[in-house]
């Protein structure tokens, strides 16, 4: 894979974290991140290697769709949308988008904010998507209800300038 799509966006300043979660025990830390000056994103995956091998123990299948997990990386950056996200997302043309968007109470696309608020539930494996790491989610019920944010998700992640100095720093 050429190198400028596994390395982070320059200048970002929106961050968004949600996490991907197997029968309630959190496998990774998922990242969007965003440039307001180039409109660019990119996506990060952060294995949570000590909670993997738990998972592994009590029988899951190991496997994040679209990272090699044998590789053992701390982080796998995208600069296109993951695997992961496009197996649990809807395709932006499909006509049943709009209807999608009214229930998920969103005015656009946004593709983090609808993998977080319909789980990012997929009938390939028992993983899912919640913004916070103590969410069981019973993926093999009929129904899932939707997780619609009591805040608002159009200013969640943009970052103050201290954070975007600390984020400059660690690169």
């Amino acid at each position: 894979m050429p190198l400028e799509r596994v390395t982070r966006i320059d200048n970002i300043d929106r961050v968004r974290k949600a996490y991907i979660m197997w029968e309630g025990i959190p496998v990774a830390e998922l990242y969007h991140e965003f440039s307001s000056l180039s409109g660019e994103f990119d996506w990060v995956i952060k294995p949570i290697w000590a909670n993997w091998g738990i998972c592994v123990k009590k029988g899951w299948v190991a496997g994040i769709g679209g990272i090699d997990e044998t590789l053992h990386l701390d982080e796998y950056i995208r600069r296109y949308n993951p695997y992961f996200v496009t197996q649990r997302t809807m395709p932006e043309g499909r006509p049943e988008i709009p209807q999608l968007l009214e229930d998920l109470h969103l005015n656009y696309y946004d593709l983090f904010e609808v993998l977080c608020r319909t789980h990012g539930i997929c009938g390939n494996d028992d993983l899912y998507v919640s913004r916070t790491p103590d969410k069981y989610i019973d993926v093999d019920q009929l129904r899932i209800p939707y997780e619609i944010p009591n805040f608002d998700t159009d200013s969640y992640g943009w970052l103050n300038k201290k954070m975007q100095a600390l984020i400059k720093h660690e690169e």
